[in-house]
């Protein structure tokens, strides 16, 4: 406990640089996740092929793999990012196709008669999407989402790889200098389950204020 109270300027850090990847990766998550979802759902078939491999490409490449593409591989094409920036990005790419999974399972799920009912009062097909298909999609993935968010905070870890100085980077970091690998990656372990109850709670908080609604 000691070496953990010593260093927690560095870790206070760590979780704040953590949670930064998290809210930029998941907004930019849910930003082009939900782009891909609606194109899976396109009468363009090429539409909807974009995005089927689009999914099938960044669903199944590791992340620690992108992350390496993405911020050593890239440079070779003369396009460089700064390292947070980079890392936050990979997240943005990784997770959009949980995102996109996730979604179209409640876009699947709106009915053929309210579709039906709100194309007879005159909506084209995006105001039946932003009006009827999105909110009511949204509404029933509420807790899935929230799988793919905790997912989203664990895989922030993989930013240690590139040097980024999150929660991981500072506990190897400082474990290596205080030989106590035990007790500083455990605070560190401490520090994720933390932030994932509490983002599973959120989640169950939102999934009880919709069902209230409905």
């Amino acid at each position: 406990m000691s070496v953990l109270l010593s260093h927690q300027g560095e870790f206070a850090w760590g979780i704040a640089f953590t949670l930064g990847l998290v809210a930029l990766g998941w907004i930019g998550a849910m930003i082009l996740g939900t782009l891909l979802a609606v194109m899976r759902v396109s009468p363009i078939r090429t539409v909807r092929m974009a995005a089927s491999a689009y999914i099938v490409v960044f669903r199944n490449v590791p992340i620690p793999v992108q992350m390496v593409l993405f911020v050593f591989g890239l440079p070779l094409l003369g396009i460089v990012f700064p390292l947070f920036p980079s890392a936050a990005i990979v997240l943005v790419i990784y997770h959009a196709a949980f995102v996109c999974e996730t979604l179209r399972s409640g876009l699947n799920a709106v009915a053929a008669g309210e579709l039906e009912a709100i194309r007879s009062l005159g909506f084209g097909p995006v105001g039946t999407m932003r009006h009827l298909v999105l909110p009511q999609a949204f509404a029933a993935v509420v807790q899935p989402m929230g799988n793919v968010l905790i997912l989203l905070v664990k895989n922030s870890s993989v930013a240690a790889i590139i040097g980024v100085a999150e929660i991981t980077f500072i506990a190897d970091k400082v474990a290596i200098e205080e030989v106590q690998a035990f007790a500083v990656l455990g605070g560190a372990a401490i520090a994720y389950v933390a932030i994932c109850l509490v983002l599973k709670r959120f989640a169950a908080f939102l999934e009880r204020r919709v069902a209230f609604s409905k």
